[in-house]
This record gives C-alpha cells, structure tokens and sequence, in this order.
C-alpha cells in the first residue's frame, strides 16, 4: 500500500456489499490468487456457515454455499457472538492445492440429547473445500467431536460448550485449531486440535488443563467443571516458526504452580493464564515443550483479567533480537501489562528476581488489551498496543549496557480508540519493503477503519491518514489486504473494498528513495514516468513539505501520446536546514530519520474515466553530520501502583527511556540533572543527579541502576536503553520529575511520572423497582409479575469506594426475554470506574405479547460480573420474572380463567374443527365467545375471522397445530383489538373448559408437545369409532386391502384408498382395509392406546396411532357427507353424484374470463398443505376479476373466505372436489354478487389450453400474456390472437435462426421463441425430444414461408414442433427492450457516467434495493430522503445515489452502452452498469417544453410522465417493500424514520 496514494484523494470506497440478515464475519476476509486461475478472489466464511468467493476488484459474487445449519446462540447464553455460531475462526488457504481449510459448528440432531438443536447436539466439522468451487474435498468433513485429549484421557471433544475462535494455523500437511469456552459457562477445557489433511484424520488432541489437579465430572452445565484454560485470543492465530506452535490461555483451574518457582520444561499441567510452547514432531503430534505464567496469574484468575484476551506475536528475528535473545514474542491481556518474552525460554513461573517473571521486560500500562500487538522491522524495529478506550501506543526497540533488547515508548496515536471491547490488531503495510512507507492500520467497533503513518514524528504522535468512513467494524478484525485495494468487515455484516481507481492516467516510479542526505547538503533523483493513455498537458506538481523541490518547467509541454515516456528532476534540499527539534514540531521539521511525502503530478486527460492526479512517494534519511541527541519517549508514564496492607511504598514498577545518537559524529554525554518547576518559568532551580551505591537518583520517586556514566560516548548510532523505576517513597499521590541530558550534540529531556493510590474497592447493588437499592450480598434480580407486552426494568450498580479506577473484567449480560438494554455498553468489559463513581447495567424484563387465558410462567437468565476488585469475586446475578396473563371470559371460583387458552389450528381442512356458531358479528371476542360455549355446555370455543365464534366437544387434532412463533392467529377480534380472533388462511383460536378437559386426554391432543402419538378423531368425512378386534376367524373388514405408500401408511392415506366405503381401518402400524360392513365378532376394545391394543404408531406418521397386533384404528363414514364417489386425481375427475342446486338468488359462481374458466368448489388438503401454494393477494375488495388477473402466470386461481386469492402452476394431489357447490358459499369481499370460496374451500379456476413453457421468464416483465404467431395449419384448441402470421422460418444451417445478433426486420424488439423438430442433444436417449430456441432478433437468412413445419411435437403431437430445417416461430409483440428514461418530472437525464470517487465531490447517500429501484423511485427517493440534492444517479441496478454536485473533471462515457443493466422494479428502463452510472440533474431550464431534456436525442431514450404524487407514492412503496425486508433485522426504526 503506497501511503502517497492512501493519504490521497483517489483513495476511496471502490464497492460495499451486505449479505444475509444477521449475518457476521469473525472470521477475516483472505485475499488470495489460485494458481489455476490466476485471478484474484476474496474469500469470506460467516456466522451463518456460509463460504463464499468474491471477485476482488468488482466484488461480483463467484461461488457460494452454506455448509450446514450454524448453532444458535440461544442454545449457550452467551452473546459474545450474537444469533448465529458457525465458522468463527478464520480459515487457511494452502497455496500448493488451493484448497480452504475450516472448521464449522452446526448439530447433530438427537445426537446427545432429544431435539433437532440445543446445546449438548452441537458438533464441529473439520471442512476441506476446492477454493475454486467451494465443493468438498473427497474425504471431508470430518466430524471431530468425541476426540480424547492425547495427555488426559479424562478430557474429550464435545462441540456444543466450546469455541473455535481463534484462526487456524497450518505446519506442513497438519492444520491445528485452538479451542475456548463460550462466556466460561459449561464443562470445558482448552484444547488444540490437529488434522492431517493427507490421512484426513485428527492427529493430536491437547488439553490446557490435564491431570489430577483439574476439576473433572460428567455435569456439563457445570460452569468451569472441565478446568477451563481456554485459547481465544480475539480472533489471533496460534503464533508458529515453522516447528513449534505458540498460543495463550485464559483463566484456568487447578493452579499446579503456588508458590514455588518452577523452569519452563517442569512439564506444568495446568496452563491457564499462560505462554505456551507446543513442540511438533514428525506425525504432527504436539506436547509441551515450555511455557511461562505471570507470577500474580492467581490473582488475574481471581480478578479475571483474562492474560488469553491477547494473542503472542512472534517478531521478526532478522530484525528484533539481542545479546543472548534470537527471537522474540509480545503479549498482552487484560491486565494491564504488556510481556516480552524470550521464544526460546519463555520464563516459566516466577524465575525473576524476588520471584517475578523471569522474562525480558515488563511493560506496565493499567490499560486493558483485546487483540494482540503488532511489529513493523524497520527503521528501527517498533511493536504497537492499542488498549480499549486508550490511544495506540508505540514502543522502539533499543538495547540495554549489555545489548540486551528493550522497548521504549516513544509515540502514540491522538485518537482514542474505542471504549468497549473489540478494537482489532495493529496491523503494518509497506509499499515494497521500502523504508518511510509504512502504515499502521487499526480496525475500531465505532470508529471504523483508522490509519496512520506507522512511525511517530518528532513530538511523539503518530501522523493520522483520513481514511473514507466505513461503519464500525466487527470485534477483532484486521485489514485484508491485495493489489492496492483493502478489505474489511463490518458489525452489521457488510464488506467494504477500498482502493484507489484503477484507471491511472500515468505510471511513475515509485517510491523515490534518496538514501541518506546530511543537514546542509542536498541530493537529486530522476523521476521516470510513461503515459498509460493519451494526455493533454502535464499541469503541474507539487510536494509535501518544504525541503523536496520540484520545478514545474522540467515537466513536459503539450500533449502526450499513450506510451510516451518523460523524466524530472526532484530535490532534497537540506543545505540551508538547521535542527529545529523543538517539542511538538511537526511541519518542516528537521531531526535526523526517515522522511518521507507525496509528489502529485497534476494531469488533463484526452481520454475519460482516468483519474486526473498521480501520487508518487518521496522518501529517504536525514542525518546530521555533528552529534545529535535523541531522547525517546518524550514522557514516559508509569502509571499507577496501588498500595496495599502496611506497605507504604507499595512495591515498585520499572520502565526504560533511551538515550541515543542520531548525528555522524560522536556524542558525549556531559552531566544530568531533573527539576520539578514549570519549564516555562524564567528561573528554574536544577538538582545535579547523583550515583549512590549504584542507584542514579532521577527526580523525587524516580531512580535507574543502568544510567551511564557522565563521560560516556555514543557512537553514531548508538542508544542506550535506560530502566527508570518508580517508587511511591511518599505513599499516595502524584509523582513528577523532567530529567535533562546535556552532551555535545544538545540538550534534551524526558518526564517521568506515576501515581500512587490504594487499591479500588467494588460496591455492588441491584435496585429494588420502587427507587430503592437491595443489599450488596443480594443476588437475585426479582422482578415479580409482569403481563405478556409489558414490561420491568432493574438496574444493577456499581461504585468504586476504593482509591484506584476500578475495572469490570468480566461481564456477560444476558439476552432473551429479560435482557440487557445496552449490552456491550453498560457495564463492559474493560469498562473503568473512576474513584467515588458508579456504573450503571439496566435490565429489561419484556415478555411478548399473548393470547388471554395463557398459564402463568417464570422467566430466568443471568448476568455474569466480575471486577479487579480481589475481594468481589465472580458475582452471578439471577434475573427472574412471572408472566402473568390476563383473564377473559367466566371464571372459576377461585378466580381463574375457567377456559384455558390451547392454541392457534388451521380450520376446515377437512370440515370444522368446531362445528357449532353460537353467533357472528362485529363485537366478538375470545370471552364472550367462551360465556357463549359455556352456556351452550360446550367443552372448546374458538374464535376465527375475528368475528365469528365457534364451539363444540371435540378436541382438535395436534395436525392442525401451529406454535405462537408462527404468527398464524393475528387477526385482532372485532370486539376488542387487543386480542386475537384467528388469522389470515383459515386459522381459528382455540380455548378449553378446564373443568371439562385436560390436554393430553385421548379425546383430543397436547399442542404443547404434538409429537405425542393421538388417536386422529375425524379425517375428511369419517370419524374415529374406537379400537376394534378382528372378526371371528376373519379380519374385521374385507371388502378392499390398500398398500402403504412408499412414505409410509398414515390415518389419511387410507382415508384417501377407502374412499366411497363405508368403513376403513388401519392395523398393524402400515395395514389398511375397506369394507361397508364390519365381520361378526369384531368389537371395540375398551380402554386407552395402552390398555386397548391400538398402541402402534403409523408408520408414515409417528404422531398417529394405526392400530396394533390384531387390532384396528376404524373409522365410520358420515353418511350426510359421503359423496357417491370421493376422487382427488385431477380437477378434471368429476363426481359421479349430481352436485347440490346452487343458489338461484345472488350471489353467483363466475364462469371465468377469457383465459380462465371454472372447474368446481374444492376443500383444502390435510396436514396443513395447500391445494395451490401461492397467496397472491388477500384484501377485503377481493373479487373474482382481480384473482384471475393476478393468477394469469399460473395454471390455477382460487379465491378462499372471500378475501383471499391463490395461484398455483399445480393442484396439489390431496386437494378434493367438495360434495357440495353449496360449501363454498362466501361473497367476495370487493362484489357481493360473487362466490369467492369460503373457509378451507376454494372456489376454483383453471387456465384455458396451456401456459407456454417458458411465459414465466418473460411475464415477469409484462402483465400481459404473449401474442402468438402461429401456422393456420396448429390444433384448433389454440387461439390465433393476431390475424398476422410469421408463419415458418427456415433455418440458417449454420447458426439457430433465433440466434440473431442481426435483427429480422419484423422482429425487432420481439422476444422470439422457436421450436424445432430437430433432436436436443446429438447423444441423447430420447428419439422423439425436440429442441427450443430463443432469441432477440432473428439472422438475416433466415426467411419466413408457410411450408415444412410439419412435425408434431414429442411432448403433444396435438401441435407442430417446425420441421427439417424449420422452426415454428413465437413473437412476444409485447415486449419492448429497456431504454434510458430521457426525464422524471424536473430530473432530466445527463447520460452514463464512469464510477470514481471523484465524480460526486459534495454531500452523497445511497441507498440499495435489489428487488424494486427503478429511476423513478430513485428520483423520489431522492426527494424525500436528500432534498437538498441536485442530482440522483443509478449504479448497478440496484443503487441509488443522492448527490449535491458533480465533479467538474468528469465525462460522460462515450460508450453508453455500459449503463446497461435493467431496473429490477421496471425491466424497461436502465439503472445504471457496471461501475456505471445513469445520472439525472433536477433544473426545470434542461427540459424543453415538452419535458424533453434538449441535450438528448429523441431515439435515445423514453420519457416517463410523472407528476410529484407519482413520485411519493413510488418512494413510499419501495421503502415499504425495504422495510419488510428489513423487519427481522431490526432495522424497522430507521426506516420508519
């Protein structure tokens, strides 16, 4: 990445893309190029368990696939990842068979407990996938759960209480994965898991925490019962060199190491909160090489200061290293510290001097980190830290007396990064490798993307990169990064692409290094540029800063061809520069080290669509050719100690400075001295620094043992780390000393300051819900009754009474039904309370909204809280409620509802499931509907439409049960609005006498649990009569056996094979008989399934009984029902029996239209299918003339309870013609005079003749059918619309005639279909397969005639498939093509743009809708949404942007060809291509009278009329249509906004 680029204005969003609903990436984006292809793609893997593959320049999406159902956060309680679980960790890709390797979690279902999903059936699957199609490797996945640690057999895989967060790491044919809990909730441990990806088996199981000390039981709902130890480290990868892998734990159980020092290679078996190092061997298998954990780690496991929220960094050992250290690795976590560790001797336990950690350095920063650190090699060698809610912090390497690595800070960021978790990795680019072009690059959950120049200036910040806005990005990501562009990830599951244009007017070198230039001299380099496209004139150039020169006259006059090449001068000129070092200079600023800037070269292009400015970096090392003293940080904070027990020093804390040479010549250190005055005073008193017994004294608190000596030399460049200790020797309070160095190449000084306080003390309470707080002992969250749509809030409190900021270390706030209001936010992790503060988490109680009548139930969850406070320990607050519904309707004595709601059922699929209707009118509601059924001594009443009420004593069957979740029963009641009286589609709401009935009873079904088997008490026009025995010596009916289908035998099924008898009954779990009659000695059997025999479920439906070992579920005919013949084949299938006089007196049965005609009254099938699939339209002002216009691309139309309208390309096979014409007997809504259906009957249409097969893929355009052209010579059952005749079309031998890009000149702008007698395919099987063609225009020798089409169709040889070498041709004389829409109202179109970030410069938004943007609802939006903008654009057909100006440097595209791409809410008009734009200006002055604009030709474009109503209306239906879209997401708010 070339920073003269990124800190440029042609840097900028090149496309965005949103994907599923509550889709998330944890896992990064990967840039990769296959081998194969050698085309560069991005790779993403989500929550949701889908893969996908995007062009990474366009973004155009290549490949994508779900590999299985991801796990539901619900199942685990914690939302650290919110809805989905899937692929979190980020995959690898292995260069050698471009092939992606990932582990996915999903479930089994049943697999350790009942259920398709819950916690204890989640499973992970080790994938393999061809990168290039995403299809599985042969042998993958493979299932992982169930592994046994290799070095605890006590501990193995179970996928559903553990997380694979961090990336994975590949070590030759092995790939490992590291493994952490969810929230520290369950049984679990920390586990690395390696496959071998040849033997594709799991290779080596790891457990963090083995052996005796560590909690083990089979309880996995105990929380820490597996001894933790997780490995999560934000999302970092396992840290590896080739042979050894490095990671870092979270807290742990067991503490095998108390007290007693311990080496690295003691075998510790109890590794939470620690460094660790797993040595490889041939096979793959790793074990414990060494390890180091903190010396306090006890008190972080107390105080959950996570040391694993860190990754280990592994640096560079070509660059950072030092006498007796090869290699290096940083970490950091929770608390506060930041470690550097020797890689080949981490430390160990507490081998450091007074039994600290033995390691190389200590950095205390009270800051705590998520997310690793980052390292940038050159200039220096620098590691970066970016704690949460804290600036990012830089620290240099240097080197102690004896050459021993140390790091400094010396810089930081001037902006806070985000105060919550999920600020990500520091990340470094370079352009090249080449010095001076380094970025850093941080990614922020409210900031978004952030980047700076990654090495700090003279005054110790670090120089910010404005960087285009992106949203905030999701928790610990990092930037991706491939030719030039960058990708990232954002909360809302959106990827963004950044880069500058591709289309770059010129191509010069870059960087331009001008080595190393000396304070008074001057160097010359030759910039070399050649011409990617014709160029009208080199404008000019200008630089950065002051001291590079560039003169305009050296760069060439006049034009330049494409390819033509030209050079230029360019100077650093430093031969009038003197040091200013002074304290926060910036500009201008000449202190020796890497410099570097930006060259633009200014351009006029004769081409368009090329950016106009070329960015070139400058970069080289200025010394000075004297001494120069360089002192680093210019502050250097130690930050607090807290003070404990009688101690008032409270121990110590140690940070270095460095002293350094940056001149060519010596440097000699002459004397040091500290003050504590203002340094801006006029007199300052100086105390000359002192060595006694080996201590330097520094200031008042400060002291060094490794000063050096007045008198010592520095060579150029030389530095010497200094350690600085802070001892509060005064106890509490502040501490301040600037220190002065004086030598001979100046003066400089650092300040040195630290605290001192006791320690932060936690002050606990949860409130009361009358303004009132509980005492701090009280755990339990109570919030009483609440009534289903209410709701209760609780807070909980925090204050620290101590004499520190105290910080939340933990928090798991719960979600659900009582939630946490502002998770994340309120009482975060990381969050800091200020002493004599307080902190504040609300939680709401919000049961949902339900029907009356409901039993009363609780509601629990929990949130999880710990702090730094030692003595607060881990609170677990227990948040609990009752949800108290109301009552409606009689009561019982004791007050209670008598009538108990059952459930939501789908009606009349097979008659009423309550047969009586006490009334129906306009103030119905559930209670009066329950006084009615109780009075009439009924045991059910229910309320459906919501003005009708029904009752009666049978129960329903569960069949016809839906959940809650289903929203089926909505419908609010005429009576009270409040309440639900059934639904949309036949839905009726069901409530039961409680004195009278308990759900389960064999009478009826538990809609609670409806896969409990039930006897099925009616189905069609039969009903259960009991369990029966055989006859005697005979079975019990003979007329007639029915096989079970393949599906297996159910109650319907022999309903369905019985029909017309009088008797059938099902036996033996798949038998079924007919009869008319029952044999002698068949009987019922008294006594339930279990006592009577009829105990086997069927074998098509487990919900069902089907008799049992000699017994038989019967069922009787009703005779007032039974047709004569029941037939359910097709809606040609008549019935035998006369149907029933229809109603002479309105209203009537419409015979149809002219493509609709009617075929009889029809039930809807059972099981809750649908006769036809497909709910059109549902309104009051249904009529028959709507439906059958709005049916006209199916087969089917069917109006049902007068209302409702349904299409269908099918009638499903179990839908039956109705015994009566008479059951389908409701008006419709918008014509009295009609019969539209009535409750679960369809009045029914069929299309006349056939549906073309291929008029869907057309009509989605048009609402009108095709005209056909066809031979007088076809069927006469097909209509001839138009008297003109395309008759034949002989066909071009060597091309398809359709096949035209020449058009037939009666065709032009037709859509052509053909049919050819011609077989499909040369190889095919089928003799008789004819061939169809399709096309835009026809070729030029292709010429109509009325003979040859003589071949009749294979499919129906009722019609004429063409002939030898003839077609029979289809004109689709409807269809005009999409044009550019010329005007709306005042916007008058300004032509095609090409995409660039330079064409809108002002004020833009955009707005996508890939289902309804036309350019008249972007016009409106516009309006509505930005009516300040001038101008409104379409891009890609499907985006929408409101602008304040254009560019003044752009053209229109010559070719306009490129906005090309349809408006998918109006296939007529154009929307824009492919980074192209059709831009629309709003001036009344660009219309002509006839609101033409004048710049257009008139064969250019379409004008659309449109008046201001028009246009709201348009705006409004497509943000409506968004907004459902967009409900389940949340997002309805905003857009209601």
């Amino acid at each position: 990445m070339d920073p003269a680029v990124v800190d440029s204005a042609e840097f900028g969003q090149l496309w965005k893309i949103a994907f599923n609903n509550e889709e998330q990436f944890y896992a990064k984006p990967l840039v990769y190029t296959p081998t194969s292809t050698g085309v560069q793609l991005v790779f993403l893997a989500s929550s949701q368990n889908w893969i996908r593959t995007l062009d990474a320049k366009s973004g155009v999406l290549i490949n994508s696939r779900q590999v299985q159902t991801p796990f539901l956060q619900s199942d685990i309680g914690c939302t650290d990842i919110p809805n989905y679980i899937g692929i979190i960790g980020t995959p690898v890709i292995d260069p050698d068979t471009d092939i992606v390797y990932f582990f996915a979690k999903t479930y089994i279902p049943n697999f350790r407990a009942a259920g398709d999903t819950g916690t204890y059936n989640g499973v992970y699957y080790f994938y393999a996938v061809n990168f290039n199609t995403l299809e599985d490797i042969d042998g993958f996945p493979i299932l992982v759960d169930g592994s046994v640690s290799q070095n605890d057999p006590l501990k193995y895989f179970i996928g559903g209480v553990i997380l694979q967060r961090p990336s994975l790491t590949q070590i030759g044919s092995v790939v490992y994965g590291a493994f952490g809990g969810h929230c520290d909730l369950f049984n679990y441990t920390g586990i690395v898991l390696g496959v071998d990806i040849n033997e594709k088996k799991i290779v080596t199981n790891f457990a963090t925490e083995a052996g005796p000390l560590v909690s083990h039981d089979l309880n996995w709902d105990d929380n820490g019962g597996g001894g933790q130890g997780g490995i999560w480290m934000s999302g970092m990868a396992m840290a590896t060199d080739g042979a050894r892998l490095f990671f870092v734990t979270g807290n742990g159980d067991g503490h095998e190491n108390q007290g007693t020092p311990a080496s690295g290679s003691s075998g510790c078996t109890t590794l939470g909160e620690a460094v660790v190092n797993l040595g490889i061997d041939d096979a793959g298998v790793v074990s414990l090489t060494d390890y180091f954990q903190p010396y306090d780690y006890e008190n972080m496991d107390a105080g959950d200061e996570d040391f694993g929220s860190g990754g280990i960094a592994l640096l560079d050992p070509a660059y950072f290293s030092g006498t007796g250290v090869e290699r290096i690795g940083v970490t950091a976590g929770k608390n506060g510290k930041i470690y550097i560790v020797n890689a080949d001797n981490l430390g160990g336990y507490k081998l450091g001097v007074g039994q600290t950690d033995g390691i190389l350095q200590t950095i205390e920063t009270e800051k705590a980190v998520f997310g690793g650190s980052g390292s940038y090699p050159l200039e220096g060698g620098y590691i970066y830290s970016t704690p949460v809610g804290y600036p990012t912090y830089v620290y240099k390497l240097g080197f102690d007396g004896s050459g021993g690595p140390v790091f400094s800070q010396v810089g930081q960021s001037h902006e806070d990064s985000a105060g919550r978790v999920g600020v990500g990795i520091p990340t470094i680019t370079t352009y090249q490798g080449k010095e001076g072009t380094a970025i850093l690059w941080m990614t922020d959950p409210d900031a978004g993307l952030r980047a700076w120049y990654a090495v700090p200036g003279a005054d110790g910040y670090l120089k910010t990169i404005t960087l285009p806005q992106v949203n905030g990005l999701n928790k610990f990501q990092r930037p991706a990064f491939g030719d030039t562009r960058l990708y990232v990830t954002d909360a809302n599951g959106v990827l963004y692409c950044l880069g500058s244009p591709v289309d770059l007017p010129l191509n010069c070198t870059s960087p331009v290094d001008f080595g190393t230039v000396a304070l008074g001299s001057s160097e010359t380099e030759t910039v070399t540029c050649t011409a990617n496209i014709a160029i009208t004139s080199v404008d000019g150039a200008t630089v950065g800063t002051g001291f590079f020169e560039v003169d305009n006259s050296s760069l060439p006059q006049g034009a330049l061809a494409a390819g033509a090449t030209f050079n230029f001068p360019v100077t650093w000129n430093l031969t009038d520069a003197s040091v200013t070092d002074a304290a926060n200079a910036s500009y201008g600023n000449t202190s020796p080290g890497v410099k570097s800037t930006a060259l633009t070269l200014y351009t006029t292009n004769a081409v368009t669509g090329y950016a106009t400015l070329f960015p070139i970096s400058l970069t080289g090392t200025e010394v000075s050719s004297k001494a120069y003293l360089s002192l680093t940080p210019v502050e250097v904070d130690f930050g607090g100690i807290v003070l404990t027990g009688n101690d008032s020093s409270g121990g110590t804390i140690s940070s270095p400075f460095s002293i350094a040479n940056a001149g060519l010549a010596n440097l000699t250190i002459t004397g040091y001295a500290y003050t504590t005055e203002d340094l801006d005073d006029d007199n300052i008193d100086y105390t000359n620094s002192t060595e006694i017994d080996g201590t330097w004294d520094l200031g008042y608190g400060f002291t060094s043992t490794n000063l050096p000596l007045v008198g010592t030399i520095l060579g150029s460049g030389d530095s010497i780390s200094v350690d600085a200790v802070f001892t509060p020797i005064n106890g509490t309070g502040a501490y301040q000393s600037y220190f002065f160095v004086w030598t001979n190449g100046g003066t400089g000084y650092t300040i040195l300051e630290g605290s001192a306080s006791t320690a932060p003390i936690a002050d606990f309470a949860i409130s009361n819900g009358e303004g009132g707080w509980l005492p701090s002992t009280n755990l339990l969250m109570d919030f009483g009754d609440v009534a289903p749509g209410g709701n209760a809030t609780r807070q909980i409190r925090i204050c620290n009474s101590g004499g520190s900021v105290l910080t939340v270390t933990k928090s798991k706030p719960p979600s659900g039904v009582i939630r946490a209001t502002a998770p994340g936010i309120d009482l975060h992790e990381s969050q800091q309370i200020a002493v004599g503060s307080c902190a504040y988490g609300t939680v709401l109680f919000e049961p949902n909204t339900e029907p009356p009548n409901e039993p009363n139930y609780e509601v629990s969850n929990t949130w999880t809280l710990n702090t730094d406070d030692l003595n607060f320990g881990v609170h677990v607050i227990d948040a609990e409620g009752t949800v108290v519904d109301r009552i409606v309707g009689p009561t019982l004595a004791n007050g209670s509802a008598e009538f108990q709601y059952l459930g939501c059922y789908l009606d009349g699929t097979n008659g009423r499931l309550l047969s009586q209707e006490p009334y129906e009118d306009d103030d119905n509601s559930n209670g009066r509907c329950q006084e009615a059924c109780l009075e009439g001594g009924y045991i059910f009443a229910g309320t459906e439409y919501q003005t009708e009420c029904w009752c009666g004593d049978t129960a329903p069957s569960s069949e016809y049960f839906y959940n809650e979740t289903d929203s089926k029963c909505t419908f609010a009641c005429s009576g009270d609005s409040s309440q639900a009286c059934g639904g949309e589609g036949g839905y009726i709401s069901i409530y039961y006498d409680v004195s009278k009935y308990t759900p389960g009873d064999t009478t009826g079904t538990d809609p609670p649990d409806p896969a409990d088997p039930l006897v099925v008490s009616s189905v069609g026009s039969y009903i259960s009569i009991g369990c029966y025995s055989e006859g005697n010596g005979s079975r019990a009916l003979t007329s007639k056996e029915i096989a079970a289908p393949s599906s297996g035998q159910t109650v319907e099924s022999c309903a369905a094979g019985c029909a017309g008898y009088t008797y059938f009954g099902v036996e033996y779990s798949d038998e079924c008989y007919c009869g008319n009659t029952l044999s002698e000695g068949s009987a019922p059997e008294a006594g339930d399934a279990s006592t009577s025999g009829c105990s086997m479920t069927c074998s098509g439906n487990s919900t069902e009984y089907c008799g049992g070992e000699n017994r038989l579920n019967i069922y009787q005919a009703n005779s007032s029902t039974l047709p004569t013949t029941f037939t359910s084949s097709s809606p040609s299938s008549t019935s035998s029996a006369a149907p029933d006089p229809l109603p002479t007196s309105d209203p009537v049965i419409v015979a149809g239209n002219a493509n609709f005609t009617y075929v009889a009254c029809y039930a809807e099938p059972m099981n809750g299918v649908r006769a036809l699939a497909n709910l059109v339209v549902a309104n009051d002002s249904m009529t028959v003339e709507i439906c059958l216009e709005s049916c006209y691309m199916y087969q089917y139309a069917g109006l049902e309870y007068g209302r409702e309208c349904w299409c269908g390309s099918d009638l499903n096979s179990n839908a039956l013609e109705a015994s009566s014409e008479s059951q389908c007997d409701m008006a419709c809504g918008g014509n009295s005079t009609e019969y539209c259906g009535a409750g679960s009957r369809l009045s029914l249409y069929e299309l006349k003749g056939q549906i073309l097969e291929a008029a869907p893929d057309f009509l989605v355009h048009n609402a009108t059918s095709f005209s056909k052209f066809l031979p007088a010579s076809l069927s006469s059952n097909i209509t001839v619309i138009d008297s003109t005749l395309i008759s034949t079309v002989s066909s071009d031998n060597s091309t398809s005639a359709a096949a035209s890009t020449a058009p037939f000149s009666n065709a032009t702008n037709s859509v052509i279909i053909t049919v050819s007698a011609r077989p499909m395919s040369p190889s095919g099987d089928l003799a008789s397969a004819t061939s169809g063609y399709c096309g835009n225009g026809l070729q030029q020798s292709s010429t109509p005639t009325h003979t040859g089409c003589s071949s009749p169709c294979s499919g129906n040889t009722t019609t004429l498939c063409g002939g030898a070498d003839r077609l029979s041709l289809y004109n689709l004389t409807s269809y005009l093509p999409p044009t550019t829409v010329k005007a709306v109202g005042a916007y008058a179109a300004q032509g095609c743009y090409t995409a660039s970030s330079s064409l809108f410069p002002g004020s833009t938004s955009n707005y996508t809708n890939a289902t309804s943007m036309s350019v008249e609802a972007c016009v409106a939006i516009c309006q509505l949404r930005s009516p300040s903008s001038s101008y409104a654009a379409l891009e890609a057909s499907t985006t929408c942007y409101c602008a304040d100006e254009l560019g003044s440097n752009v053209e229109v595209v010559d070719d306009a060809s490129k906005c090309d791409m349809p408006c998918p809410g109006n296939g007529r008009e154009f929307c824009g291509g492919w980074a192209a734009l059709n831009v629309y200006l709003q001036d009344e002055a660009t219309l002509d009278s006839a609101g033409v604009p004048r710049s257009m030709n008139e064969d250019n474009g379409v004008l659309v009329q449109a008046n201001s109503t028009n246009v709201a209306v348009t705006a409004r239906n497509l943000m409506t249509m968004q907004l459902r879209s967009r409900t389940r997401r949340g997002e309805a708010k905003r857009w209601l906004s």
